[in-house]
Order: structure tokens, then sequence, then C-alpha cells
């Protein structure tokens, strides 16, 4: 069989990475085989192995073919885009050797005229590699050129054509015009009313003395627009005044309004109309497709009487669709996201069996799979503890002991249906979908095992305190009465809320149409719940009097920050700070995400006052000014020790990174900013009066209370950054040293520069660029050390270089979930692979409470997530009381059902 992968591509590499490249060639080429004889592939590797290298090695591949004519679309949600062109930066600079110049976009195509663009380019400058977020072909049109141009076409061979340009020119007077573009003046409006649209970029050059780069007008969407029924725009444009009066403002919104209009339909008729054939498309997170009705699904659908229906369908020959979760989508979920093969040109030669036939025996096979899974599960669930022993001689083909109880011979034979009825989905799944599994190298802290000095203790969760024990049953007895009003049907939120911290559960709605109002969705585009006040349905209702009762009992700050499970928390982040360790902490709730900020806040803040107070030997109301004078005295920059210092750290980081001299100078005056913070004087110096710069030096090398090598750490992120390619070094770099971000509850570090605040969040109120920069920054050996999160950063997103500690604080029904999100620090190249230690995954909840139940259900799901493929995950209270108190899967039976989906 001829080797597809091209030759271009580096074969082996002298480094870490060699084992990862070396699977990630060998998947690109079986991919790209696959390719050759079906429609399309899924990629499924677990979290964190490499799918981003393996679709550029594919689509390099193709690319190379053809290099001037060839396409490759990769289809992206937008909170990932970035990293992708980054990735591809990496990619290129790394893993190419000799090969002829592939140009990818310089930024992810966010909006359908861009992509238009795109594709528009001539060969000679044609992107061949277009990476477009998933919004960009759903979201509405917005472009001012393209809105010019209907207009063009409007009045394009109409009676009065000029005198109604001239009236469009009049009233495009900036925010308030016709059309909302500051840069459209009724001068330049006339001049480009008056030529053709394709000649409106050298026509806005000779206006503004600006190239636009590009055709502002597609040629697809030139031809479009000239056969659209644009009588109604007409219309209204017939009715703008010639000169100002009192009805003007309503004449332009009415006109705005149907050009608003017409722009969603040209765009969506290019959408349909546009058809250039591309070779190749790579669906990034493709288990967006799974629903059918979604606008995403709808660009694969076949053409109907909805405009936005096929957009996609017949421009690409094969499809590669990425996840990491394939075996958590229900059955008919998988199925509908293989169908979308169905959008893809007509095989040549076509394929003996049509891919719908094929996907329906798959789908055959999967339904019976679960269904003798399901019937396993079920009998699994009725054994005892006692009669685990009996499965120690199972086999398939084998008889139970004559021993065995009834339910455990029930529970033999179901075992043997199962894995006959895996082993056929296996045969049949094979063909579609490739997954490689990543080696075992996590550590769960359970429970209890949170605390500090409590590493030994898995079993067992927190413990409540008898003085912090009335809010929590209050908080039962107020679910146990909004169940009762709503005949049982009422969702815990009070107990989910107050398992998380006592700010999550005052936010919380209660009355007959109760919502969540606090948690954030994984969408990244736009702001997460309002975070303003909370109405609480019908005042006098029984569950409002537990509510206000709770609400008096926890009426200050202090008394919210002694949540049991906020405290354990807060003490193990302050432990692994105070170790020098950055550390993750995921949470559900908004509220908890910022009670957490507050406390490890103040946590770190007493820590600091009483350890400074203590090794300078002065009251703690003197603390920050002796801390300053410290600070001022070795690291300013007119002190006598400044000088030594810097040269010291500037020699050192020119070594690492290898001669870069303006990278170690820029490294220098990074290191000295966060060195001038009590956060590091106290954990890596021996602080005291007389600290010099010998003393500080020392310090950064081990001679300190952490015994962190803490400038080993520094010379290994320049040699990482030595070999970053130009544009992520400097994105890095600005990062580490731009202004103030944009969060108004950020501690900074003087007055310029990034944020030197320990602690840190991210939610959906988080905006998208601060959060790209939150990532950035993390993954450096500075500031910020702990990073709370919500589940927006739960997925797609590496955060894995310098952490290696992740606590879920608050936990989730679905094992995908936390899955995804141990993922972020369990990764190719993270912490944990480079110091050969396992990553720390810290899951406490409270005993005895609801908390303790969702631990146990989530962890019987994981152990059973790949056998009963598909079920919905559900909070049925009689279905997860079983799954709480069953015995565990026998690893006999579990290995016989395991599946191999490798490349070979």
């Amino acid at each position: 069989m001829p080797r597809l992968l091209s030759h271009h591509l580096r074969t082996s590499l002298g480094n870490s990475f060699a084992e990862a490249w070396a699977r990630q060639q060998r998947t690109a080429e079986d991919v790209l085989q696959r390719l050759q004889s079906q429609e399309g592939v899924v990629l499924a590797d677990q979290v964190g192995m490499g799918k981003t290298y393996v679709a550029l090695a594919v689509a390099t591949s193709q690319i190379l073919r053809k290099p001037r004519l060839d396409q490759v679309v990769v289809f992206v949600p937008a909170r990932v885009a970035e990293k992708w062109v980054n990735e591809w930066g990496k990619f290129h600079e790394a893993l190419l050797v000799d090969a002829p110049q592939i140009r990818c976009v310089k930024h992810a195509v966010r909006s359908g005229e861009d992509f238009l663009k795109a594709l528009d380019d001539p060969p000679k400058s044609r992107n061949q590699l277009v990476i477009v977020t998933h919004e960009a072909l759903t979201a509405a049109l917005k472009d001012s050129f393209i809105q010019l141009a209907l207009l063009y076409y409007a009045t394009r061979n109409r009676r009065q054509a000029a005198m109604i340009r001239g009236r469009i020119a009049k009233w495009s007077n900036g925010a308030r015009g016709l059309i909302r573009d500051r840069r459209f003046t009724p001068e330049r409006v006339e001049r480009l009313l008056a030529t053709p649209p394709d000649r409106w970029r050298d026509e806005w050059e000779r206006l503004t003395e600006d190239d636009l780069g590009d055709d502002p007008i597609p040629a697809a969407l030139r031809e479009v627009a000239q056969h659209l029924d644009l009588n109604e725009v007409w219309s209204v444009l017939r009715e703008l005044p010639v000169n100002w009066s009192q009805g003007l403002e309503v004449r332009l919104r009415k006109a705005r309004a149907k050009l608003n209009d017409a722009t969603q339909a040209v765009w969506k008729q290019v959408l349909v109309e546009t058809k250039p054939r591309l070779p190749l498309l790579i669906v990034d997170e493709a288990h967006a497709l799974k629903n059918d009705k979604t606008r995403i699904s709808r660009l694969f659908n076949p053409l109907s009487h909805e405009p936005e229906d096929g957009a996609l369908r017949g421009v690409f020959d094969r499809i590669l669709l990425l996840t990491a979760t394939p075996f958590e989508l229900g059955h008919g979920e998988l199925i509908n996201i293989l169908r979308r093969l169905n959008a893809i040109r007509p095989m040549r030669p076509r394929p003996e069996e049509p891919l719908d036939q094929r996907l329906d025996r798959l789908k055959d096979a999967l339904r019976r799979a679960q269904e003798t899974a399901i019937a396993f599960d079920q009998s699994w669930a009725r054994l005892c503890p006692q009669d685990l022993t009996v499965f120690d001689d199972w086999s398939m083909d084998a008889e139970p002991s004559t021993h065995a109880s009834p339910e455990a011979r029930r529970a033999w034979r179901d075992a043997g249906l199962a894995v006959r009825a895996r082993r056929v989905m296996h045969d049949e799944l094979r063909p579609w979908i490739i997954r490689h599994q990543r080696p075992d190298r996590r550590d769960y802290l359970t429970g209890g095992a949170i605390l500090p000095g409590s590493e030994a203790q898995t079993r067992g969760g927190l413990e409540i305190p008898e003085e912090s024990a009335l809010p929590f049953l209050l908080a039962a007895r107020a679910q146990a009465v909004a169940s009762e009003d709503r005949n049982g049907a009422a969702r815990p939120l009070f107990a989910y809320g107050i398992a998380s911290s006592y700010e999550s559960f005052l936010r919380l709605e209660v009355g007959e149409n109760a919502v969540d109002t606090d948690t954030d969705t994984d969408s990244d585009e736009g702001g997460g719940p309002a975070d303003g006040p909370v109405t609480h349905g019908a005042s006098g209702t029984p569950a409002q009097w537990y509510q206000r009762e709770i609400q008096g009992l926890l009426n200050s700050d202090s008394r919210r920050e002694q949540h049991p499970k906020i405290a354990a928390t807060v003490e193990r982040a302050t432990a692994l700070w105070l170790s020098g360790q950055k550390c993750l902490i995921f949470c559900w709730f908004i509220r908890t995400t910022g009670a957490l900020q507050d406390a490890i806040r103040n946590r770190l803040d007493s820590l600091v006052q009483s350890h400074a107070a203590r090794e300078l030997g002065i009251p703690a109301t003197e603390v920050d000014a002796e801390l300053e004078r410290i600070s001022n005295r070795l690291l300013k920059s007119d002190s006598n020790n400044y000088g030594r210092i810097r040269d010291y750290l500037n020699r050192e980081f020119d070594v690492a990174a290898a001669g870069n001299h303006e990278l170690a100078q820029a490294l220098t005056r990074i290191a000295i900013r966060n060195l001038r913070t009590p956060a590091y004087l106290i954990r890596y110096t021996n602080l005291s009066v007389d600290l010099d710069a010998e003393g500080l030096l020392k310090g950064i090398a081990g001679d300190n209370p952490t015994s962190i090598h803490l400038l080993s750490r520094w010379t290994e992120f320049a040699e990482r950054m030595a070999a970053m390619t130009s544009d992520e070094r400097t994105k890095v770099l600005a990062r580490l040293q731009g202004e103030h971000p944009s969060d108004d509850d950020e501690i900074t570090g003087g007055s310029r520069g990034a944020s030197l605040a320990q602690v840190r969040r991210a939610y959906g109120g988080t905006r998208r660029e601060d959060r790209e920069r939150l990532i950035s920054v993390f993954n450096t050996p500075f500031a910020p050390d702990i990073l709370v999160a919500s589940s927006v950063m739960g997925e797609g997103i590496d955060l894995h270089q310098e952490c290696r500690h992740v606590i879920h604080h608050d936990l989730d029904w679905n094992p995908s979930k936390l899955e995804q999100r141990t993922g972020r620090l369990d990764r190719i190249g993270a912490l944990a692979e480079r110091e050969q230690r396992n990553i720390e995954v810290y899951e406490p909840y409270l005993a005895g409470t609801h908390d303790e139940k969702m631990f146990r259900v989530v962890k019987d799901r994981a152990g059973w997530f790949d056998i009963v493929m598909g079920r919905a995950v559900g909070t049925d209270e009689d279905a997860t009381d079983v799954e709480e108190s069953r015995v565990p899967l026998h690893p006999r039976i579990r290995e016989a059902l395991s599946m191999d989906l490798q490349s070979r």
C-alpha cells in the first residue's frame, strides 16, 4: 500500500515528543488510508494526546499533493480558534522539512464574509489552510461593504437611480446613518455607488490611501447579489427624504431593517449556491454536530426549502471529525454525526454499499450492545460483595460454580451476552473510529484527602463541623419542602448549591418555576448568567422561609468562608502555593468561583502578614511598609543591589535562551517584577531585615522555605520560549509584560504591567481575549499560581505547562465532564510528564450529604461509561441510589469488554 503521508514531514524527533510524534504519524497515515475508500473518519483520541497535530499532518499531506489548488478548511469552536493558528505555527516550524510554502490564515476566520474572501483569493496568494469558527457560518452577516453593495444592486438600472443614490450618500453620516460605519462618509459612499463593486478595492485606496488587502465583495457574493429580489429595499430607499425632517430617523430605521433582511438573504443564498471543490474539511469538537436541528448541523443537511440548509453540502471530498468523547454520546447522536459525511461530493468509484446502509448496520450493532450491557448492568447491580469471588474464574464460554447465587449466575450469563454483542459492535465501529488511550499518570485524592496531612485518607468525605451544621439541615428541609410542593419533581438545587458554597446556595431561586441562575454553560461567546439580584418567586412560601433563615445565619463574609468544603479547598490551594506549586480549581457555580477567589486571597494575605511579621520581628501593622522597603532596596532600578541581580539573571536567561539577548532581557524584567512582590519574597527567600542581593539569589536557587529551585524553573521556561515560533514568543511576552487586564477586581503589581495577582478566576463573564491572556500566563512559572475556573475553561484549552494539581471543587453527574477538565493538565509535554510525577486530582465531597451521593454515583458511572455506551446521564433518585451502592465491576469482565480502536 503506497505511503500517503507527505515525505516533507519530519520522520523522527530527538526530544521528549519523539514517541508521541511517531504515534501521531502512524495515526495520520491510517486516517489518509481510510479516506481513500470511505467518506470520512472520526479521530477520537483521549484528551491531550495531540489530535491537532494528527489533523495538521493529514491536512499538510493533502495540501502538498496540489499546493496551488487545494485548500483545507478546519472548522473549530471560537474559543480554540487562535490556538489552532498558533499550533500550526509550531507544527510548520518544527515538523516540516524542505516543504513548499504552505500559507495559513494569520488569524482565525470569524465571519462568513471573510470565509468567502478566503476562498475567493487567487491561487498565488490563497491561504491553503483556512481555520474558521463554527459561528462564522451561522452568525448574522454585518459587513458594511456588503450592505453598500446591496444598495448598489438595489438601485442599479432603476429610473431615478442617481437621485436615490444621492440620498443614500447624504444620509450615510456615521453611527446614526443608513449604514452604521463611520468610515462611510457621504463623499465616499457617493463615489462607491458610482463604481462597480469589483473595483471598490482600488477606489477605496484612492479615496482613503488605505489598502483593504482584498476585494471587499467576493466574486461569488457579487454573482448571487445580482439575482436577488431587492424590490423591498428599493421601496424604502425611495421614501428617504431629500432634506432633514422629523420622520427621518423612522425612515432610516425602516431602511436599515430591510437592508439587514436582504443582507441575511444574500448570505444564506451564497452559502447554498457557492460550491467550490475542496479536498478536506476537518471539524474540531465534532460532537457539536450531534443534533439535527442546530445551525451548525444544518450546514450539512440535504438542500431543502430552508435557505440555510446544505451550505456545506457538496463542497468537500472528505471529512475528518475530531472529538475526545464519542462514547459519551447517545447512539443516535453518534450516528447523526457520522451521517454528516453524506455532505461530501459523490465518491468515485461509489462504495459498494451506500453510507446510510452501513450506518444502519452500525446503529443496530450499537443498539444490541447497549441492550445487553444494560441487562448486565442491572443484573450486576443485584450482587452483594460476597458474590465477587465467583467471577475470579469467569470466561465467556464457561459456566459458573454450582455454589454461585442465583443473582451471580444471572450476572455471569449476562456478562457473556454483553461481551459477544460488544465484539460485533467493535467490528462495526472499527472502520469509523480511531482512538488511543493515554497511559495512566494520575493520583485521585477523594473526600477528606484534600485536607493537608490527610493524603492517605482515600475514603470518607469532609465532615461538617457541628457549629456549621444548621444551614445544611435547613437546606435539606427546604429541598424536601420544594419537592413536596412540586410532587417530588424539584431538582435538588438546594443540595447542589449549599454543597458548593454558601454564596451559590443564596443565589438559587425558589418557587414553582425555580431555575439555576448561577451556572456557566460551556459556550465561550458572551457572558455567563446574570450576576445581579435574584427574584425568588412568590413570597411567603415555606422554602423561602428556610431561605431567609439561612441567609440570616450567613450574614458575614467570614462566616461564609467557614463553609467546610470552601475551607478545605482553600487549605489545599494554600498548601500548594506555599510549596511553590500551581493549582487549577474547577467549580460549577459562578458565585463559588468568586467566593473561592476571595477566600484564597484573604488566606494568602494573612499568611504573608504572619510570616513576614515573624521573620522580620515586627508587628503585623508594619509588614506592608517593611516589605516595600526591602523590595525597593533590592530591586528598585536605582538601588545598589539591582544591577547585580539584574546582570546575574540576564546571564542565566541568556544561556538558557541560546543567546537570544532580547528574550533574556525581557525575562529578566518579568522575573524582577515578580520578585518584588510579597508573595515571592516570603516563599523564595529566607526573609530578614538585612536581606541582600546574595541572599535573594541564593533564595531563588533553592535556599528558601519551599526548597524550590525557582531559577531552574525560570531557565527551563526560557529554553521553551527560545524554541517557540517568533509569533508565539511575542504573544507570551506581551501578555507577561502587558497593561492591566480589564477585570476590575484584579490586584496588580505596579503602575504598569500584567497582573501579579496570585489568584485569578475565569468564567462566562470573562471576555474571550482576557481568558486567552490568562491561559497564556498560567502556562508560565510566573503569576498567577492559582486559577479558579468555571466550565468555560473545561474543554479545548491547555493549562498543563506549569501545573499538575487540579481540584474538582464541584463534581458533575457526567464523568466525561470531569475527564475533560482534568485533561487540561494531562497533555503531551505536561509538567507531570517532564517531572515524571503524577497529576494529583482532588475530588472533595461533604460526608453524609447529596454531595457524597454524587461522588459515589459519578465514580460508579466512570467505571461503566464505556460499557453501557450512549446511555443518558440522569439524576433520577431511584437510579442514582442503585449506582451509589453497587459493587465494582470485576476486572476480568472489564478486560473482556474492552475495545481496541488504535491505529495499526
